[in-house]
């Protein structure tokens, strides 16, 4: 009898400590305050040493404002961490967010319960209504207008499209790295340059700063293309121009025009050459 006792009390001191981490790493990341938090998997432990319990098989992880899916994973006791890796796949109803990758971490903001960050890797793909994001890794700070992509950056933001190394906004900033090109289908704009930066309102952007071999096409007032090239080009949609300076230069087919800046007119097209400007036209082809 006393050894069944024993066993008893030795079961409630490992079970009592489990569930208690269960139901913090339940919440994890932030309290359900609507609703309830669930884990389920073909397998569960818990270390009390480390505070950390060990998901693995079929791992779904829900909550009222979202769930992931994947093979394994793991969350803190404190309720701060969870990670899940293998087959990523969820949603964040809140954001209009659905996320594919590899690997995903769900963690506490500065040790609020409040903010949440999203920390994934591994041919990340982030779809949020219209807008489609690739990338090896993204960092997604819910509720606010933060992110950071990095490695094999692709997608569609807000009617814009992008490649680069790096794209990330803070608030109503973003820059990028290594702009492969940046196209705005709206104006039929095309833009790459070494690194830009800028502002945004909402998803549109109104001012860019491009440095550095900047390169840009855009369509004349007949609607033909020309190339426009340049060490730096300033986009302004309260202005209503393009400029590019620095060694810039416009070709359109044979014709090759150099100034000390170009500017483009967004609504009419035209394009004006300021300072020294230079004409050479030559055989189409040459």
């Amino acid at each position: 009898m006393r050894e069944t006792r024993r066993r008893r009390s030795a079961a409630a001191v490992y079970f009592f400590p489990l569930m208690a981490a269960m139901f913090l790493a339940l919440a994890a990341v932030g309290e359900c305050a609507d609703g309830e938090a669930s884990l389920t998997a073909d397998s569960m432990n818990y270390d009390p040493r480390t505070g950390w319990i060990v998901v693995s098989g079929n791992v779904h992880f829900t909550r009222p404002d979202g769930e992931l899916f994947g093979d394994r994973g793991g969350g803190s006791a404190n309720g701060q961490s969870f990670e899940i890796h293998g087959n990523v796949r969820g949603s964040f109803s809140a954001e209009s967010l659905d996320i594919a990758c590899e690997s995903l971490n769900l963690s506490s903001v500065g040790g609020s319960t409040a903010r949440r960050r999203i920390t994934a890797s591994g041919d990340v793909v982030l779809t949020r209504r219209a807008d489609r994001l690739s990338a090896e890794s993204v960092t997604w700070e819910m509720g606010r207008n933060s992110y950071k992509a990095s490695g094999g950056v692709t997608g569609t933001l807000g009617g814009y499209y992008i490649d680069s190394d790096l794209a990330a906004r803070n608030g109503n900033q973003f820059w990028a790295h290594n702009l492969r090109r940046y196209e705005d289908r709206r104006r039929n704009i095309r833009l790459s340059a070494a690194k830009a930066s800028g502002l945004m309102q909402g998803d549109a952007i109104v001012e860019l700063v491009a440095d550095g071999g900047v390169s840009m096409n855009m369509p004349d007032s007949q609607g033909l293309m020309s190339t426009v090239t340049g060490d730096k080009g300033v986009y302004s949609v309260a202005r209503g121009t393009i400029v590019i300076t620095g060694n810039a230069t416009v070709t359109q087919g044979a014709r090759k025009l150099r100034a000390s800046s170009i500017v483009y007119h967004l609504n009419s097209g035209r394009v004006e050459a300021i300072g020294q400007p230079t004409l050479v036209i030559g055989t189409q082809g040459n």
